[in-house]
């Protein structure tokens, strides 16, 4: 093993790289880059660029932003510390002496940490006794232990990049409210905590990640020489303004629409006026409906005694036909009854004609022949009946014979077939038992493999679990994730706390405007009344004056008349016009011969006691005291006015301030709102890497889990299915064997039981023939003797037929006895009948001819009745017409009146005719019904003018109003409405103009402070952008490159945009002069116009204040070889020229600032370069030059034989099989780090 010893040196910074167990084949190495530029050579893939990622890393680079993805290496961990004994050691000079820090493997979070060491790597952690603890725990934290046991100080554990960082390099503007780092910077970093290294990450990975280096730059150069560059103002979001200056349009646009909503008042006031007029003819229309059901009511009384006689003398003729009618009805029942009694007779006729009752008698008479045949067929009957009995016996008895003889036959096969059954049972019942042993014996194998395959089975769940149990354990997060987690949670729920103070004290302003608004309107109110009091009180104080002062007028003339006897006050004072007594050019003169007192006028003589005297006649005392009086009192009025005139003043003051507080309070609450929401997405951020990795780890152990589920799924499927199948199969086989043996030994009995039944058929089929031929000779007697079925059948029919002939017969006597009787009491009458009904029938047609008389008379009497009471009802009728239509024009009048409806009585309308006022009526109703759906329409359309802006609130305050008012009906709801909008736009209206007016005035000088920090950053970005490109041209050695330009430009930069600002900045400040400030008027088109631009040309930078990095554009060129490059982007570089010209370019570029990035001059920098020979010889004397003026050390990587400058002072081979050759050092003696001396 080889080590490099450190050589000493005074400068602060990087002094060797030290790998223990790293991607190197050795162990152990240590390679110096201290006190000048190094060189490592070797072949490709040796890991001469992996040494080379080191620097950038040591400096604070992402470690796994500079690892190739090929080969081995899948990240950084994995690659440089591929264990838990792996360490990178850098050892460094800072400002507090030597120290080294060290990168080791985290295995619970697969990452890498930090921890610095105070003193140099052979004392601390290559020391003897560190080694020896490493080589048997095998891991680095038992070395940390050790050394901090020993006395040497050791940090903590520090997990994040960031953290390192700002220890390192001294980063303040992160250290500020971290003690803690405060405190390892002080005694770990480069410089010390008063100098800042903050760029040394971005600058030494420029060499080797070459991605977003225009970027990264720009940031560099703003944080550099604009970190104290802010945009303090933070202007209203253009969302606001627009809708600010939508406001003032619309302020606009309502004063030039008002005008509609005037037409809809005076509609209103129209609406009004009709009711009132409606209402006098509806109570005129009411006096002559009264009228009208007077007259009815004569007529109807008229009608009641017109149907009282006539009624009468209809009742008389009526009870004359009922009489008539009464003997008509008699008769026609007499004549009815005979009629009925004749048609029963002929029915009954006809009845016993039908019934052939001369047929019946001839029948009678013969019933004793039918008799003699019933005899007769009984005792033929009786013969045939013997002879059928004795054939009978005969066949009975052989049959029974048959019987007997087949009956003992069966017996003796039965006998037989039982004994051949019971084998059958014996055989049975002996299978039946071996079949149970067989089971039990089956029963206890299966019990034996469900215990074996039971234990299996629990030790593959054993496992499973055991995996579920990792897990889940691999899912939960560590106690420092949790604190991590919990941290930025809690900054996240500061930053929620104190947005929702902020909130807090943003309502109350908002409250407080509110208050002040109101307080405001009223002191306005207030004011506007004293000031007509004022004007009012003068103007009776002006008079006054007047009355007392002013000369050559009558009333001067008449209070200085000699003659005091003349008493004109209450005579000439009380019938002149009172103007009269201030004119001038009047020319009074008392007469002399008439009597002044005389109570007469132009000889008219009047009482003029009845009237009074007027003011203007006071006499000059009094009016000196009312004089007096007015002035007081208009002294009084001037106070009051005076005093709200100043609180009116001061609280539009404080109004103006409060809305400029408001809008401070909206912008620090948008400022809040940014920071929670970069809090929370920290946060997010945090937890969803955390989670990723948590999802890893599981993903890991739920392969664990799968193959677990897999084996034991293996099991039950597979290996269980299978074991129990062999058992199946065995005992299948050996059931199988002894079924068969019980098959053939029951095959046998059931042979010897099917020769049983053989001969049971055999018995069963001779006993059938045998009772066959019997049958057939039973069959043949019966013939011979003439007594079969058939015979017996005929003789049976016939007893039956002749007794039903003489049954019927002897029916008929009944029949007859009663056509007997019918004949005598009923027949025999049938010729008295007819002459009785002809007789009433005659007088019937006699009583109807009267009947006819007496109802001609009534239906004359009920025709004139009926026409003089249809005369009068057609009166009663029109009348009652009338009083329909009045009454329906009245309720529809009626219906326009709700209870709601305030009415002022007015002249009521004569009623010339019925005709006239029912159209006058209509007309009117009409009219109002046409002006009631114009009001609806006006009052819609007003209220949408009012939900059409809005954002004045104006709709919902009238809303409000509305709902104060309670619940009307919609004619009064209607014109309520309107009357609601006549007192919005009196008094609301205006105190939405002044609160909008002010908002836009407040924005405007927001956005003016805005823009004029705009114009000044442009400014400061033009002193830098000199100030660097001269530092750029003075610093460049290169002569193939002249005139590099590097430009930190102002997205506002464009001429017309820069135009328009100052025009707005010019604009605003005359909008915002002193008298534009004490009028509230809405601001000019051309301002709202120029203020739209104005936003548009901000918004269309895309930037933002609170990140200065979007307000700056970086722009740089050169001249190469004449040729001039923009290089605006990364691929700018890399067309600029060839390979070796873009890197000597970015060289140039970037290392040339160095040292205005990192103003330490006592600390060296170290940058790595890869296959610098690509560089010519003289531009590789140049680029050392340029290091060594800027104090740069040049780490470079080359390939095998390549030549080395003489520059280099460090050199070092990496040689064959990835194994790094540098000067051998044997790790034994008493101080292995110091045993060799470098070749």
């Amino acid at each position: 093993m080889s080590i490099i010893n450190p050589q000493e040196t005074s400068m602060k910074g990087l002094q060797s790289i030290i790998l223990y167990d790293s991607f190197l084949s050795s162990k152990l190495f240590r390679v110096d880059i201290s006190g000048g530029h190094t060189n490592i050579t070797g072949i490709n893939g040796a890991g001469k660029t992996s040494f080379l990622n080191l620097i950038p890393i040591f400096f604070g680079a992402s470690p796994n932003g500079l690892i190739e993805k090929a080969a081995n290496k899948k990240n950084f961990v994995d690659y440089y510390l591929p264990s838990s004994r792996s360490m990178v050691i850098f050892e460094y000079l800072a400002h507090s002496g030597t120290k080294c820090v060290v990168l080791y493997r985290n295995n619970n979070q697969g990452k890498h940490n930090y921890r610095f060491v105070d003193g140099c790597a052979e004392d601390t952690l290559l020391s003897e006794s560190s080694l020896e603890i490493l080589g048997l725990s095998q891991n680095v934290k038992d070395v940390f232990d050790q050394v901090y046991k020993s006395g040497v100080d050791v940090s903590r554990q520090i997990d994040s990049i960031p953290e390192y960082i700002y220890t390192l390099t001294a980063d303040k503007s992160r250290l500020t409210g971290e003690r803690n780092l405060r405190d390892l910077c002080n005694r770990y970093s480069l410089s010390g905590s008063k100098q800042q290294l903050k760029f040394l990450s971005n600058l030494t990975q420029v060499t080797i990640n070459q991605n977003n280096v225009v970027s990264n730059f720009k940031t560099m150069l703003i944080e550099a020489y604009l970190d104290n560059e802010k945009i303090k103002t933070k202007p209203t979001s253009t969302a606001d303004w627009l809708a600010t200056i939508n406001d003032v349009k619309a302020l606009q646009s309502l004063q030039s629409e008002k005008q509609k909503i005037i037409s809809g008042i005076q509609l209103k006031n129209a609406v009004l006026a009709s009711f009132n007029a409606l209402h006098a003819h509806l109570l005129v229309l009411r006096d002559h409906v009264v009228n009208y059901e007077q007259q009815i009511s004569s007529i109807e009384h008229e009608i009641y005694a017109v149907k009282n006689k006539g009624n009468e003398t209809v009742r008389n003729l009526n009870n004359q036909i009922v009489q008539v009618k009464e003997l008509i009805a008699v008769k026609e029942k007499s004549a009815g009854n005979f009629k009925q009694a004749i048609h029963d007779i002929e029915v009954a006729e006809r009845r016993y004609q039908d019934m052939n009752i001369s047929v019946m008698e001839q029948e009678y008479k013969k019933r004793a022949h039918y008799f003699n045949e019933i005899e007769e067929a009984k005792k033929y009957k009786q013969f045939l009946t013997e002879s059928y009995e004795n054939i009978n016996r005969e066949y009975d008895k052989h049959s029974a014979d048959l019987l007997r003889e087949k009956m003992a036959s069966s017996e003796a096969l039965n006998a037989e077939s039982n004994e051949v059954q019971e084998a059958i049972n014996q055989l049975r019942n002996r299978f039946d038992l071996k079949v149970k042993e067989l089971e039990r014996k089956q029963a206890e194998q299966l019990q034996i493999l469900d215990q074996e395959i039971s234990s299996e089975r629990q030790r593959l769940l054993d496992i499973q679990s055991a995996a579920m149990e990792r897990m889940h354990q691999s899912t939960l997060f560590t106690d420092e994730e949790n604190l991590q987690l919990q941290r930025l949670k809690l900054a996240y729920e500061v930053k929620e706390n104190t947005l929702s103070a902020k909130s807090d004290e943003l309502k109350a302003a908002q409250n407080k405007l509110k208050q002040l608004n109101f307080d405001q309107n009223k002191a306005q109110y207030d004011l506007n009344g004293l000031k007509a009091k004022l004007e009012k009180a003068k103007q009776s104080e002006e008079n006054l004056r007047t009355t007392l002062f002013q000369k050559d007028t009558l009333l001067r003339f008449l209070n200085d008349a000699p003659n005091e006897d003349v008493d004109w006050r209450t005579t000439i004072a009380k019938v002149i016009n009172p103007e009269l007594f201030f004119k001038t050019n009047l020319n009074p003169v008392w007469q002399t011969g008439v009597n002044a007192n005389a109570l007469s006028l132009y000889g008219l003589e009047i009482d003029l006691n009845k009237l009074e005297i007027p003011g203007e006649a006071d006499s000059l005392e009094q009016l000196q005291i009312r004089l007096k009086d007015a002035e007081i009192y208009t002294a009084s009025l001037v106070e009051q006015y005076d005093k709200q005139s100043h609180l009116a003043q001061s609280i539009h003051r404080e109004i103006n301030e409060t809305n400029i507080a408001v809008v401070k309070l909206e912008n620090e609450l948008n400022t809040l709102q940014n920071e929670k929401q970069q809090a929370r997405q920290v946060y997010d951020q945090t937890e969803k890497e955390l989670k990723a990795k948590k999802a890893e780890a599981t993903r890991i152990e739920q392969e664990a889990v799968n193959r677990a589920k897999y084996e034991l799924q293996t099991f039950n499927n597979q290996i269980e299915p299978k074991k129990r199948g062999e058992l199946r199969s065995a005992n299948m086989l050996e059931k199988n064997g002894l079924k068969e043996s019980y098959d053939a030994s029951y095959a046998d009995l059931r042979i010897k039981l099917d020769l049983i039944a053989t001969k049971e058929k055999q018995l069963e089929s001779s006993y059938q023939a045998k009772m066959d031929d019997l049958t057939n000779l039973y069959h043949s007697k019966l013939r011979e003797q003439g007594v079969d079925e058939n015979i017996l059948k005929q003789a049976e029919m016939k007893i039956k037929a002749a007794i039903a002939q003489h049954t019927k017969v002897k029916g008929y006597e009944s029949i007859l006895a009663e056509y007997d009787m019918w004949k005598k009491n009923h027949y025999q009458y049938k010729q008295n009948h007819i002459e009785d009904m002809n007789q009433a029938l005659k007088l019937v047609s006699e009583y109807s001819h009267n009947l006819s008389k007496l109802e001609s008379e009534l239906e004359q009497v009920r025709t004139s009745l009926r026409t003089r009471v249809d005369n009068l009802e057609a009166s009663a009728q029109d009348f009652r017409e009338k009083i329909k239509k009045l009454d329906k024009q009245g309720r529809e009048i009626e219906n326009l009146f709700d209870d709601d409806i305030l009415l002022v009585e007015v002249d009521r309308p004569e009623f010339l005719s019925f005709d006239s006022f029912s159209r006058d009526l209509g007309t009117l109703a009409d009219t109002q019904k046409k002006q009631i759906y114009q009001l609806r329409l006006q009052t819609n359309a007003s209220k949408a003018l009012l939900r059409k802006y809005e954002a004045f609130s104006l709709f919902k305050l009238f809303e409000e109003k509305m709902e104060s008012m309670g619940t009307t009906s919609e004619t009064m709801n209607t014109i309520n409405s309107m009357s609601t909008i006549e007192s919005i736009m009196d008094y609301d209206l205006p105190k939405k103009h002044d609160a909008v007016t002010n908002i836009f005035r407040n924005k405007s000088a927001q956005l003016r402070n805005y823009i004029q920090e705009i114009l000044n950053l442009n400014k400061r970005l033009k002193s830098v952008s000199t100030e660097l490109s001269g530092y750029l041209n003075r610093s460049n050695k290169f002569k193939a490159f002249t005139d590099f330009s590097m430009n930190l430009e102002s997205v506002l930069n464009d001429k017309n945009t820069l135009d328009q600002l100052n025009q707005f900045v010019l604009q605003c400040e005359d909008y915002q002069s002193f008298e534009n400030m004490q009028s509230s008027s809405i601001p000019s088109e051309d301002f709202i116009r120029c203020c739209e631009y104005t936003l548009k040309a901000i918004e269309s930078t895309k930037g933002h204040t609170d990140d200065i990095r979007s307000m700056v554009r970086l722009k740089m060129s050169v001249m190469n070889n004449g040729r001039l490059a923009e290089l605006r982007t990364d691929n700018d570089f890399t067309s600029a020229g060839s390979t070796g010209t873009s890197r000597i370019l970015v060289l140039i570029m970037f290392l040339a600032l160095s040292r205005k990035l990192c103003p330490d001059n006592s600390t060296y920098i170290h940058i790595p370069l890869d296959e610098i020979g690509n560089f010519d010889a003289i531009n590789t004397n140049l680029l050392f030059d340029m290091m060594d003026h800027n104090k740069i050390y040049l780490v470079c990587a080359q390939p095998e034989n390549s030549t080395s400058n003489h520059k280099f002072k460090n050199l070092y081979i990496v040689g064959a099989n990835g194994v790094s050759t540098v000067v051998p050092l044997e790790i034994e003696g008493d101080n292995p780090l110091l045993a060799a001396e470098p070749v």
